[in-house]
């Protein structure tokens, strides 16, 4: 499944590719295509994440009020969906999840074509392939030999066939990436962008400071698309509850808003600088992305809340006070029922009491 979705996508690799004839660029320009193919699916995942996110402080009031009774807290949930037009699955974020889960193999099957340029985007035969793997390791593998000579140690004839044996045996190419090690050997591609050769990998590369580049940009963009999202809600009026605040077992999100970022550096750190730039890019365009649809949505959501009464968070708490505060009163007053023209007369408590004290003079 992965490899179809990867080598369609190569397709279209290769036809930027055969325009740009620079592979930082094709990366660029395959990334941005990409992103505008599943605009729908990301707006529809936005659009219900942000509806779930909306509704999770007044989700939790209502846990925290009716404790153990479920048949109540339901009862005042589903009251709180209808009133901001949702039902229950989009209620859990299943909605999200689901389109998250559709868009996981695009992506993955995106990272096999990155992965592996001459199976899905060069088209090439997995027999020519193979020889060009065994041609580059040779070749890697005399370089090795050669600089054992050229080290000028001295080693006695039993240490330099060891030494030798050991560089035969070894393999000089990467198990995963080995693909984009036969490009950048054989020049099949020109991988030159900005001066950085993206077959290369900053962590094989720890003396050069220019291959940490697109690793730091990737971690900026991730980290601006968490902060970006941390303020949005914070205007929404969402905070995300602190863990010893809640029953519920739950990760700290502050720590994990540090661990994404370093996360996703580390892994443009560690792959070839080609798959980085594709990561660093479509974070780029997701902190952009993410922008101009909260803008829309904003508009959106004033424009319904005004045309279709909508209850805004805010204003949905008033009503609850409202009725809690009504029903409070309701109990507190003893109520009596005119039989005659069956209408509610509210009296109070001691007016009956005085009565009975004046029967009792009488008598």
């Amino acid at each position: 499944m992965l490899n179809f979705i990867a080598s369609l996508f190569g397709y279209l690799m290769n036809f930027i590719y055969g325009i740009v004839q620079n592979y930082g660029l094709a990366i660029i320009i395959f990334t941005v295509l990409v992103k505008i193919i599943l605009l729908p699916f990301t707006i529809k995942q936005q659009r219900s994440l942000q509806k779930t996110q909306e509704i999770q402080p007044l989700m939790q009031e209502l846990q925290r009020k009716y404790g153990n009774d479920q048949q109540k807290f339901m009862e005042e949930y589903n009251k709180l969906l209808k009133s901001k037009n949702m039902n229950m699955m989009s209620g859990m974020g299943c909605s999200g999840c689901i389109l998250s889960l559709i868009q996981i193999p695009i992506i993955l099957g995106m990272f096999y074509m990155m992965a592996s340029p001459l199976t899905h985007i060069m088209k090439l035969d997995a027999s020519v392939i193979e020889q060009y793997k065994e041609e580059v390791n040779e070749l890697k593998m005399n370089q090795a030999i050669e600089a054992i000579y050229a080290s000028g140690d001295a080693y006695s004839s039993g240490e330099l066939e060891e030494r030798i044996a050991a560089a035969k045996e070894a393999s000089y190419i990467h198990q995963r990436y080995y693909e984009i090690d036969i490009i950048k050997e054989k020049g099949l591609m020109n991988l030159d962008f900005l001066g950085i050769n993206l077959g290369d990998s900053a962590i094989n590369n720890r003396g050069n400071l220019y291959m940490l580049i697109i690793p730091v940009l990737s971690t900026l963009f991730t980290y601006l698309s968490i902060i970006m999202t941390n303020l949005y809600n914070k205007k929404k009026g969402i905070v995300q509850p602190k863990p010893e605040d809640s029953d519920i077992p739950m990760p700290d999100m502050r720590v994990m808003n540090i661990m994404m970022p370093l996360m996703t550096g580390y892994i443009a750190y560690s792959v070839p600088q080609g798959v980085g730039l594709y990561w660093a890019t479509s974070n780029f365009l997701n902190v952009i992305q993410m922008a101009v649809m909260r803008a829309i949505f904003d508009k959106k959501d004033d424009k319904k809340e005004e045309n279709s009464g909508t209850l805004s968070n805010v204003e949905y708490r008033v009503e609850k006070e409202k009725e809690e505060k009504e029903e409070e009163t309701s109990n507190k007053v003893p109520e009596k029922k005119d039989s005659q023209n069956n209408v509610i007369v509210q009296k109070p408590r001691n007016q009956g009491n005085k009565k009975k004290s004046k029967n009792k003079k009488k008598k």
